[in-house]
């Protein structure tokens, strides 16, 4: 995840789903074959390489000590605790958003001395279930004909493209650029390669130690012997067509890419406002954000329009809505 002198969020009421749209139905992380629905339609499934992803990430990184908390990854969502010696969740966050990192160093220091439960996976913090980026991803490949909140933008012609070639070009597809402003271990950096099969998909994420886990999954995925890797799913997520960089992103310049997505809740409004002027500087076609359009335009973000909102399901089991802004002004974005 992308962390700098994050404001801690404040935990959301939870609603019913108003419609079929808002339900999250994928059952835990790495899942049963459960339908999703990115818009209005038929239901969707996440690719078994996909879930295989999610699943080895999961358990390659349940001890690491930024998480909330541990539970097991098989069968329906049942937190349950590995190691740990406190089961009041209300405590244990607050614990944890006081910074509380000697506790989670004698957890996973209990854990690792008990042993390892083989299904044992971490809940990580602000990570949106396979369904609910499955669902997304799905809406932005036919986003120039989906049934959006507003209508999209008009643009400026451009000599020698007619209205829906100019449109087309909105839609995640092999031709499209993506990066994850914030990318953790690298699980939606792996979902657009492998899901979307996008020219390049690239993570960017400034905590070290969540990059190096990021990194040691892709070497993984490579040169080990994966059921779930198909020899395709290796080309595609395979360098430069997948690549995940360890780094300050609103120290790195224009974003070159189509599509960019950012889990920004806990961004801070000075980072925010930083990425705002990296925005500006951008060309990209599609941002997907979790911070309302007026926020961002406050803090500086220009020509842009808000399309779309739904909602999406983090593994913690939270409802949060994400924000589909597309550029006001028509400009074809270039290859990282």
């Amino acid at each position: 995840m992308f962390s700098f002198a994050a404001s801690p969020p404040s935990t959301p009421a939870k609603r019913a789903p108003s419609s079929r749209d808002d339900l999250e139905t994928d059952r835990g992380r790495g899942g049963d074959d459960a339908p999703v629905t990115p818009t209005k339609g038929a239901p969707v499934r996440v690719d078994a390489a996909v879930k295989g992803v999610y699943r080895y990430i999961d358990k390659k990184t349940y001890l690491d000590w930024g998480l909330t908390s541990d539970w097991s990854v098989e069968g329906p969502r049942k937190r349950r605790s590995i190691g740990g010696d406190d089961d009041d969740a209300a405590k244990r966050e607050r614990e944890e958003a006081d910074g509380d990192d000697a506790r989670r160093a004698k957890k996973a220091k209990t854990a690792t001395e008990e042993g390892e439960d083989e299904n044992a996976a971490s809940e990580g913090y602000g990570e949106m279930t396979e369904g609910s980026i499955e669902r997304l991803l799905q809406l932005l490949r036919g986003l120039s004909s989906a049934d959006l909140d507003a209508p999209l933008p008009v643009r400026t012609p451009v000599k020698g493209k007619s209205m829906s070639e100019m449109w087309a070009d909105l839609n995640l597809c092999e031709d499209s650029t993506f990066i994850d402003v914030g990318s953790g271990y690298g699980k939606v950096v792996f979902h657009a390669a492998l899901s979307a099969k996008v020219a390049k998909s690239v993570g960017i994420e400034y905590v070290p130690s969540r990059a190096q886990k990021a990194s040691e999954v892709q070497a993984e995925l490579l040169n080990g012997d994966r059921a779930f890797m198909t020899d395709e799913g290796r080309e595609l997520v395979s360098p430069p067509r997948c690549e995940l960089e360890q780094g300050d992103a609103t120290t790195r310049g224009a974003f070159k890419f189509s599509h960019i997505y950012m889990y920004d809740r806990v961004f801070n409004e000075k980072t925010l406002a930083l990425l705002a002027k990296q925005l500006n500087r951008s060309n990209f076609q599609v941002l997907v954000t979790y911070q309302r359009v007026e926020l961002w335009r406050r803090l500086g973000l220009r020509n842009v329009e808000h399309v779309h909102s739904f909602t999406m399901r983090t593994t913690g089991g939270q409802n949060f809505k994400a924000y589909i802004f597309v550029k006001g002004a028509y400009g074809g974005a270039g290859a990282a």
